[in-house]
């Protein structure tokens, strides 16, 4: 459970997206993951692609024998973001999972204005293709991995799960997916943020297409997903009409959560803190899947 100080000064912070507000949070957690990194070894910067953003890290611990690869994709409102914003953040997602178990791989993606649609999905697709050829070297099994995005991550990373040009729920094991900023798009993109259409672009006509929400019906991929408590309203009803999605397609409501206390920024850095409720269920779910 998110302790009791550092859910109170989020809570003094603004609902907000003013990535000012990311600083603060992480300036609040950086503390309490000291050691998180201690006994896992990191390979870092290793390109995935020709791109000078197509990077990834690989957090491993020696003599073990990963039970699953989880990538996780950074937030970033699509403008920015990065895998290794300093010492700490997000080397303790790879080091948390590697800790338990399995192959930790944090990885970067192409940014806009200088890319668009489906850019980001595709570096994703790029990062599992270059995980699964590699996996063998690390102990791992390529058949077992998860995507886990946050953010502009997590919209990427359902374009990649659903979109049925890249058919990513044909090659990974299952998705996690915490508030993602466009899973739905608005019929009128002129509606929609800076940072979304330089992205998506502003063409009406192709919001149905460039939708992930459009394409859960023809998949069958497992999908955890999460909100926090404080996250703007814009981004918990995309989680919401996914979550509708996903019940339609399954006949059954997929795991969902709300987590408590915390705000849009605050739930990767939560992993390796003494709050398990995200990391947890995110091991749970892995565990689970067949």
């Amino acid at each position: 459970m998110i302790q009791s100080d550092v859910a109170r000064a989020l809570a003094a912070l603004p609902v907000s997206l003013d990535p000012k507000y990311s600083v603060a949070t992480k300036a609040l957690y950086a503390p309490l993951l000291a050691g998180a990194q201690e006994g896992v070894t990191s390979t870092l910067d290793v390109a995935y692609g020709p791109h000078a953003r197509q990077k990834l890290d690989v957090y491993s611990v020696a003599g073990t024998t990963p039970s699953a690869i989880v990538i996780y994709v950074p937030g970033g409102g699509f403008t920015g973001g990065d895998k290794r914003s300093d010492n700490v953040m997000f080397g303790n997602i790879g080091s948390y999972f590697a800790r338990r178990g399995m192959l930790g791989v944090t990885m970067n993606y192409r940014l806009s204005p200088e890319v668009a649609w489906p850019a980001g999905a595709e570096d994703i697709d790029a990062a599992v293709t270059w995980v699964k050829a590699n996996a063998a070297s690390y102990g791992a099994d390529a058949n077992r991995i998860i995507v886990f995005g946050h953010s502009a991550g997590a919209s990427h990373g359902a374009s990649f799960l659903f979109d049925p040009a890249l058919r990513g729920d044909t090659k990974v094991a299952g998705g996690g997916l915490v508030s993602g900023a466009a899973y739905a798009l608005p019929s009128d993109m002129s509606a929609a943020p800076p940072n979304v259409r330089a992205y998506f672009g502003s063409d009406n006509g192709a919001v149905a297409r460039r939708s992930a929400i459009s394409h859960v019906g023809g998949t069958k991929i497992p999908v955890l997903l999460a909100v926090a408590e404080h996250d703007p309203g814009v981004l918990v009803t995309p989680t919401l009409a996914l979550a509708a999605a996903l019940t339609q397609r399954d006949g059954r409501c997929p795991p969902l959560m709300r987590l408590e206390g915390h705000n849009h920024f605050s739930p990767p850095c939560s992993l390796g803190t003494s709050d398990d409720v995200l990391g947890g269920a995110i091991v749970r779910f892995i565990k689970g899947l067949a």
